[in-house]
């Protein structure tokens, strides 16, 4: 598999190994690295895959920072706080097309703009986002008596 190829290829970094994958059958569970640098492979790349890294930052700040430095701004951002208020007020700086706070990682509402921004892919989906994504609004009109004009 080629996951088994980036999670090899992460190990030979000198990361911290927090939780080893395994492949069981058609599974991968997941791995865990700890004390990943921000401008790593590791770090600024879409795996789609259970890979999770670990990245410390010494302020709020410094955290906003180092997960907008990417390419890439999926669909969703993540923040756990026991501060919910000032975790709100984090989502604003953070460039990804979502982000959930103190909720679940999956949260797809079809009214909703469920998207992405930056490398990430294209566009939004969800009534109404996904009807502009797709179109292009012209106005076309078609005179099909004599009109006469005032000049």
């Amino acid at each position: 598999m080629r996951v088994q190829g980036f999670i090899a290829e992460a190990k030979t970094t000198g990361v911290e190994v927090l939780l080893d994958s395994r492949r069981e059958g058609n599974i991968l569970t997941p791995a865990i690295f700890g004390n990943v640098f921000p401008d790593s492979r590791l770090a600024q790349t879409e795996y789609f895959s259970p890979i999770v890294s670990i990245i410390k930052a010494a302020s709020d700040e410094e955290a906003i920072e180092i997960a907008n430095n990417t390419e890439f701004g999926l669909s969703s951002a993540y923040l756990y706080s026991g501060f919910g208020v000032k975790a709100i007020s984090w989502q604003s700086d953070l460039e990804f097309g979502m982000t959930h706070v103190n909720d679940q990682t999956v949260n797809a509402i079809e009214n909703t703009p469920f998207g992405v921004v930056k490398g990430s892919g294209m566009g939004r989906f969800g009534n109404p986002w996904v009807i502009d994504e797709f179109t292009e609004t012209k106005w076309v009109s078609i005179q099909i008596e004599e009109r006469k004009f005032p000049f």
